[in-house]
């Protein structure tokens, strides 16, 4: 059961972290895409196995539980390295740049145009 929550736990900090809505931890690492790494999302995915086999009895009891903290480890260590609001600034950056980019490229074919009749 602790293992259940802490999962839960997890999928919960990578949604606040990555700024992704779902609902258990394999939505959310689907919804992730190409923001997770790749050694992360393969943690991740040993994550999401374990969690499986967990309901099952037999299966139960092939988890690795060593595998299974090194899993989290990883994911938590990527997760500390992210910074939401610097995500947030460089989008909101980002969408100012390609609205003076449209605005300059505006202005001159105006005034190119205006130099080619010769009103200018």
């Amino acid at each position: 059961m602790e293992q259940s929550a802490s999962t839960h736990a997890l999928a919960q900090r990578m949604s606040t972290q990555l700024r992704i809505r779902g609902e258990g931890l394999e939505d959310i690492a689907t919804r992730a895409g190409r923001k997770l790494p790749r050694h992360v999302r393969t943690s991740v995915d040993i994550l999401i196995e374990a969690e499986a086999m967990r309901s099952h009895p037999k299966l139960s009891r092939r988890i690795d539980p060593r595998r299974i903290a090194r899993a989290e480890r990883v994911v938590n260590r990527f997760l500390d390295k992210q910074n939401p609001a610097a995500e947030r600034r460089g989008e909101v950056l980002d969408l100012v740049a390609k609205i003076a980019f449209v605005v300059v490229v505006v202005v001159l074919s105006v005034f190119f145009f205006l130099l080619w009749r010769g009103d200018l």
